[in-house]
Parts: C-alpha cells; sequence; structure tokens
C-alpha cells in the first residue's frame, strides 16, 4: 500500500497540519505583541525626554514647550508613575488613585511596575526622579489573545467535528431504516404465498410431518420480517423478564448448532426485568452465538450467563473459539467489517445497533485471548 494514500498518512498530516496553524497563530501573536511592546518603550522614553529637556532648557521657545506638553498628554493608555529619589509619589498617568492611596500601596505598585521594566532615571537641576510604567491594557489583553484564538479555533473543529458525525449517523440511520424495510417488504410477498401454501397442504391428504416442517420454516421467516420491520420503524419497549426470552432463544439455536459445540445458559435469578423487545433481544444472543460458532470453527464451548447488581444486567457470551486480536476490537461493531472470507460484516453491527440505540446499553469485548476465545457482555439497565 503506498503510505502516501494510506489513512495513517492522512492522519498525521491532518495532525501536523493543525499543529502548523496553532504555531503560525503563537508566532504571529508573539510577533505583534513584541512590536506594540518595543513601540510603548519608546513611547515612554520620548515622555522621559521631554521631561527632562523642559525642566532642564528654560531657552525653549513656546512653540516648542506646548509641543512637547502635547506629546506628554498623548498618553492614554501607558500606566506611568513619576517618584523622587525618596520615592515619594509626585505624578502619574492612567492609573487609578486608588492603586496607590497608601504609602503600603503606593510601594507595591512600584515593586509591580518595576517588574516589568527598569525605571527610567532623569537627573535634574532640583533632584532625581524615576519613571515607573508597565504595559498598558491593550497590549496585556493582547499577550492572552494567541490562547483565546486556539481555544476558539478547537471548538470550531470540535463543533465541526460534531456536526459532521451527526450528520453522518443521522444518514447511516436512514440508511438502515431504508434497508430494514425494504427487507421486510420483499420478504413479506413471498411469505404470504407460503403461508397460503401450507395451509393448502394440511388440507391435502398426505403426510403432515414434511408439511410441519415446511411451517416451522415459515414461521421461521415470519420471525426474521418482525425483526427487519422493527429495525426500520420506531420499537416499543416493555419491561420483561429476559430470562424466559434468552432460555427460549438458547434451547432453539441448541438444536441448530453443530453437535461438537456446547451450549450452555446459566443464570444467578430467574427474574431479571429490563425494557425490551422480545424479537430483538433475541436477535441479539442468536448474532453472537452465530458468531462464536464462527469463531469455534470445528469443537467447542459457548456458555451464557446472566448476572445482575442493583442498576444494571449483564449478559456474557463467552467462546472458545479462535480470539480477537486487540487492534480489531473497535472496529468489529463497524458495517462491513468482517475477518471471515464469507459475510457482509453486518451481524455485530445489528447487535450494536439494537442494544445501544434500541435499549440504550452498553455491548462491548469483555475479554479477548487469541486461540482460547472470547466474551462479549450487554448491559442493560434494570426495571425492577
Amino acid at each position: 500500500m503506498n503510505f502516501f494514500k494510506s489513512n495513517s498518512f492522512r492522519k498525521w498530516f491532518g495532525f501536523l497540519f493543525a499543529l502548523a496553524i496553532v504555531a503560525g497563530t503563537i508566532w504571529s501573536s508573539n510577533t505583534m505583541v513584541h512590536q506594540l511592546k518595543l513601540e510603548e518603550q519608546k513611547k515612554i522614553e520620548l515622555f522621559a525626554h521631554s521631561l527632562e529637556l523642559i525642566s532642564t532648557n528654560d531657552s525653549l521657545g513656546s512653540d516648542v514647550t506646548n509641543l512637547i506638553l502635547e506629546i506628554n498628554q498623548k498618553n492614554t493608555t501607558i500606566p506611568v508613575i513619576i517618584v523622587d529619589e525618596n520615592n515619594l509619589l509626585l505624578d502619574s498617568k492612567n492609573i487609578d488613585s486608588s492603586a496607590y492611596k497608601t504609602p503600603e500601596k503606593q510601594l507595591s505598585l512600584i515593586k509591580e511596575m518595576e517588574s516589568y521594566y527598569k525605571p527610567i532615571t532623569l537627573i535634574l537641576p532640583y533632584g532625581k526622579q524615576n519613571i515607573y510604567y508597565k504595559n498598558s491594557d491593550l497590549l496585556t489583553k493582547l499577550r492572552y489573545y494567541p490562547i483565546v484564538l486556539i481555544v476558539l479555533i478547537a471548538l470550531f473543529l470540535w463543533f465541526t467535528f460534531w456536526y459532521f458525525t451527526t450528520l453522518k449517523r443521522t444518514e447511516q440511520s436512514f440508511l438502515w431504516a431504508g434497508l430494514a424495510k425494504e427487507t421486510a417488504h420483499q420478504i413479506g410477498t413471498p411469505l404470504s404465498s407460503l403461508m397460503g401454501w401450507v395451509e393448502i397442504l394440511r388440507m391435502e391428504n398426505i403426510d403432515q410431518t414434511s408439511v410441519e416442517e415446511i411451517n416451522k420454516d415459515v414461521e421461521r421467516l415470519k420471525k426474521i420480517t418482525e425483526r427487519f420491520s422493527k429495525i426500520g420503524s420506531d420499537t416499543v419497549l416493555t419491561s420483561q423478564n429476559i430470562v424466559p426470552i434468552i432460555d427460549e432463544t438458547v434451547s432453539y439455536l441448541r438444536l441448530r448448532i453443530s453437535k461438537n459445540i456446547q451450549l450452555t445458559f446459566e443464570t444467578t435469578d430467574s427474574n431479571m426485568y429490563v425494557d425490551t423487545n422480545k424479537a430483538l433481544l433475541s436477535w441479539v444472543i442468536e448474532n453472537l452465538v452465530k458468531n462464536a460458532v464462527d469463531a469455534i470453527k470445528s469443537e467447542g464451548k459457548i456458555s451464557i450467563s446472566l448476572q445482575k447488581n442493583k442498576q444494571k444486567v449483564h449478559i456474557n457470551v463467552c467462546d472458545s473459539g479462535s480470539g480477537i486480536a486487540a487492534n480489531k476490537r473497535k472496529k468489529i461493531f463497524e458495517p462491513g467489517f468482517t475477518t471471515k472470507k464469507r459475510g457482509w460484516g453486518l451481524g455485530l453491527s445489528l447487535v450494536h445497533r439494537i442494544i445501544t440505540k434500541y435499549h440504550k446499553g452498553k455491548v462491548f469485548v469483555l475479554k479477548s485471548e487469541l486461540q482460547k476465545g472470547t466474551t462479549f457482555r450487554i448491559e442493560l439497565p434494570l426495571t425492577k
């Protein structure tokens, strides 16, 4: 298989592409933040230089003085405080007065600003002054911009994945329903004729043994039609004791599988009530048993056991077959997946759909070991 056409390549390509988008976003945002940071530093340096110029030069014209004052007033975003050499506050800009209301708060503010940038020291005729400043609110917010953007991108990707997954599942549901209804319809037409022929044969003066065997197969077809019709429509579940349902199914299957395979059924309680549909639950057990028979191939054992706790019923179907490889366990319930040379790979997908969609339960591989066997577990909520 060409690696560039494989699913692994697509997954890695998608992952690396998403990583490149995230890395590019962080890099471009950090570059922008760094540029703004340099611009704010230059503004404060210009602000400090203008203060120094006004204080040390008395020969400046009124136009120059007005220009310098205008430069100072244009700083409307960067927090600045000016203190003397004894750390006494002389002036402040763009800072709430409550931040330096007391000497303790003032000292705390100075230490906070010093953690951002080294203070600019002005040597003036009447003594030293220190200018402390920190990032503007805009620059502070932009530092968190990459994180916010990545979170938004992740939420968008999650929503897109959820939407298309839901859409795909809906399409699959319609496909399942349509296929099931059409199958039930196609079987129903010849089945009606067969039922009529059975009744005619019963009135004839012939050996009725063969007629009754034919009738058993007709009843079997009726049951299959009922199952497909329920898959293709809204199924009503009722609280039923599943012990006799499974016992009846096992008894039916025991006569129809190889005599070299021992099929057993045991339960810890004779009453286990769940919301279920008899036809569909019987179909689930039948599919799991048939799957186990295929896994055994010649001689072996299949055991079905029922257990319950305060909330759930556990149905375990255990076989002594060939087992399931670890890398295939996640795929066995997907439609079309099969390890057999024959078959459409629909049996276990039907089991999964019936248990999860209709019964609101769970079905999974409890344990499996190659050449030793597999145990499937079904979990259904108790109603009594």
